[in-house]
């Protein structure tokens, strides 16, 4: 990169610039395959700025895989006058929804994430796992209890796979898909502590 061309961004807006360009070479690519020379030239930086925002190329990919398998948080309407079932069906919806507009990327990156094998990465997928955990719960109106946050903690996998067969492998429909997760949320949100 020239100096003619360089242009100074704040420290956020530049870490985001990063991420956002190097995540299509983690996405086709192995992480041990990928440079950080190739990881700078594909971000438009020398290589020195992915040190300096990131400290090193491991902890760029774990700021990549974060932001990549982390549930949006887009609004969803009020469901609170529905019943459980109607709000549970919607809620799938809009994360089927979200599944659907970051596309088979998203899908391929969520559902591989822990094959990695390193905690670090563990910790990323966990806290991701935590989050749409969280945000179901208070999308389909019922408390956030540890109990239910760790049923539908246990769902994310199943989410995930059932993404892929949809997204990627073909094999279920969006509305197969649909009821399996609807069917699936509900039983686990409405099954009485033993």
């Amino acid at each position: 990169m020239t100096s003619s061309t360089a242009r100074r961004l704040e420290p956020e807006t530049r870490r985001r610039q990063i991420i956002d360009a190097v995540r299509p070479l983690y996405l086709a690519r192995p992480f041990n395959d990928i440079s950080t020379a190739e990881l700078a030239e594909a971000a438009g930086v020398a290589r020195g700025l992915i040190n300096h925002y990131f400290g090193s190329k491991r902890d760029l990919f774990i700021e990549v895989m974060r932001s990549s398998i982390r549930m949006p948080e887009s609004e969803l309407p009020d469901l609170s006058h529905l019943p459980l079932d109607e709000r549970v069906r919607r809620t799938v919806e809009w994360i089927l929804d979200a599944a659907e507009t970051y596309g088979q990327a998203w899908v391929a990156v969520s559902g591989a994430a822990n094959l990695h094998g390193s905690s670090d990465l563990q910790v990323v997928v966990d806290e991701a796992d935590d989050h749409a955990a969280r945000l179901t719960l208070d999308a389909i109106g019922l408390p956030d209890s540890p109990l239910l946050r760790a049923r539908l903690r246990a769902t994310a996998s199943l989410f995930k796979s059932v993404c892929r067969e949809w997204l990627v492998r073909g094999t279920l429909t969006r509305a197969e898909a649909s009821d399996l997760l609807t069917d699936t949320v509900l039983l686990f949100a409405t099954k009485e502590p033993s």
